[in-house]
């Protein structure tokens, strides 16, 4: 292992940051290009880095087939066993699972997986009872129900990736629930049907906003229960980033535009942006709100040349103030980055 020259053996966040800010110095000629190479070179991953980087991938890996494997274990086995055997299998899954977890020191990796794998299994006990006991209640109520069990699971662990499955499974739930609201077959008529696309992804925006909020203020407030690090925020935001757009496409492709749907889409979008640019930056989010934006405004311009003619020169328009918007967006996203890591 070689040794580094910054003084403490930084963090591999701490290395990547400065070599960020080493290339931005290079790029602006405010450092020698002499100079680089060592520092550079000091902030490259270590040895015991990657060896981290491949137990954590390695662990999720294992986690997530041997999850899978239960799911198909009973698939396959459905008919064979006993409904006792099917809750008593389950269920001791979900003990040897907690124990294992409450064995490991805090914080330890096999633990955290442990608790993971609990969270799926508690949904794979839901759906088998609720394939055992036909009671006519809805998919939704599984997940709802199911992301409301994996939230002890997560504040056990108190890491971040345990409350993305809470995140991806009630925003499932909310799916399944509108399209039970607005009496549509399944959630991808929802998505897609045009007599409940705007109402539908009102409702959705509405509530992913309020996730994300409340995920920002979580971060904010009480990083030590999980709720640190940007995927989090980052599948709220691309989910919200969806059903703005959504939103906005609805209101311009119906029959009859609707002013205030879209100026809606378009407030959530800025509100966006505003936010991931100047309280928690993030490229990736803003990157995302500016292509959905593009795609609206795009959208727009095509309603407008398009009604009511046939013009081909339109089609010639539509890509060149395509361009022309992909590269402001690229211009304004790099000097967005390049000030982010001067004022870092």
């Amino acid at each position: 292992m070689q040794p580094s020259p910054i003084a403490g053996s930084p963090t591999l966040s701490c290395r990547r940051a400065l070599r960020r800010a080493l290339a931005a110095w290079r790029e602006q000629r405010r450092l020698a290009a002499a100079a680089v190479g060592p520092s550079w070179r000091a902030t490259e991953p270590l040895a015991d880095d990657w060896r981290c980087w491949l137990d954590q991938a390695l662990m999720a890996l294992g986690t997530a087939l041997v999850c899978a494997g239960a799911i198909v274990f009973f698939a396959f086995n459905w008919q064979d066993l006993h409904k006792f055997s099917k809750f008593g299998l389950l269920a001791g899954a979900i003990t040897v699972l907690a124990g294992f977890a409450w064995l490991r020191p805090a914080g330890d990796l096999a633990g955290r997986a442990a608790l993971g794998g609990a969270q799926v299994v508690a949904g794979v006990l839901l759906a088998v009872i609720g394939q055992t006991y036909q009671t006519g209640a809805d998919a939704w109520q599984l997940f709802a129900l199911w992301a409301l069990l994996a939230v002890p699971w997560a504040l056990a662990a108190r890491a971040a990736p345990h409350w993305w499955l809470v995140i991806v499974v009630g925003n499932v739930a909310l799916l399944r629930y509108f399209s039970i609201r607005f009496g549509v077959d399944g959630v991808f008529a929802l998505l897609f049907d045009t007599r409940y696309l705007r109402t539908a992804t009102l409702a959705l925006l509405g509530a992913v906003v309020l996730q994300l909020g409340l995920w920002q203020l979580l971060c904010a407030k009480a990083p030590a229960l999980g709720f640190r690090g940007q995927t989090g925020s980052r599948m709220l935001a691309a989910l919200a980033c969806v059903h703005a757009g959504s939103l906005g496409l609805a209101s311009l492709l119906g029959s009859d535009f609707d002013g205030a749907a879209f100026a809606l889409a378009v407030a959530a979008l800025a509100v966006l942006i505003w936010w991931f640019r100047q309280r928690a930056f993030d490229i990736v989010v803003l990157s995302l709100a500016c292509l959905t934006g593009i795609v609206l405004a795009v959208a727009a311009l095509a309603k407008v040349l398009f009604e009511g003619k046939d013009d081909f020169g339109a089609f010639l328009l539509l890509g060149l103030v395509t361009i022309g918007l992909a590269a402001g967006a690229a211009a304004w996203l790099m000097r967005a980055w390049r000030s982010q890591l001067e004022q870092a």
